[in-house]
């Protein structure tokens, strides 16, 4: 049996290749947005991560009684701001931001384990050392991972006394 194309057929295919041209067409100027997103993200991720680090290494830094990490988040959006050419900027202002947001974001969780375990009652506390200090969503420990859960007693309250 030979394989024979009709004009329809062919014309049915020259449609649908159209489609799918102008489809791409589209994705790819959506590209550039894409991996702006990206970047945004990582640089946000990448700067709480770090002052997370930081935070559980030293036991949070602190200048003038105000937590590095919130001052540097606004410091760095106050910067951006500004739009000072010798730091590059527009080009540089969005990166400023994102790292900024990424202090600020460090900050912010650092306060709600604070608070939260301001509110901790007794089975919750049993509950948390039962799982290890908390769980993924893999329900694996995460032990080391809890945001400061692991802290000894006598490291939150020196925490706590370097702020006052």
């Amino acid at each position: 049996m030979a394989l024979a194309f009709r004009t329809p057929d062919l014309m049915r295919f020259q449609r649908g290749l159209r489609m799918r041209m102008g489809s791409a067409t589209k994705d790819r100027a959506k590209f550039p947005e894409v991996v702006k997103s990206v970047i945004t993200t990582a640089e946000v991720g990448g700067t709480a991560l770090l002052f997370g680090i930081a935070q559980g290494k030293y036991g949070g830094a602190v200048l003038w009684g105000v937590p590095v990490d919130a001052i540097t988040g606004v410091g760095l959006h106050l910067l951006a701001f500004a739009n000072l050419k010798f730091l590059g900027g527009k080009a540089v202002s969005p990166h400023l931001h994102a790292v900024a947001d990424g202090a600020l974001a460090s900050f912010a969780g650092a306060l709600g384990r604070q608070i939260g375990r301001k509110y901790q009652t007794a089975d919750d506390r049993a509950r948390i050392a039962g799982l290890g200090g908390g769980l993924l969503a893999s329900g694996k420990s995460t032990v080391g991972l809890s945001g400061g859960a692991s802290l000894a007693d006598e490291e939150l309250a020196r925490m706590v006394a370097a702020t006052r």
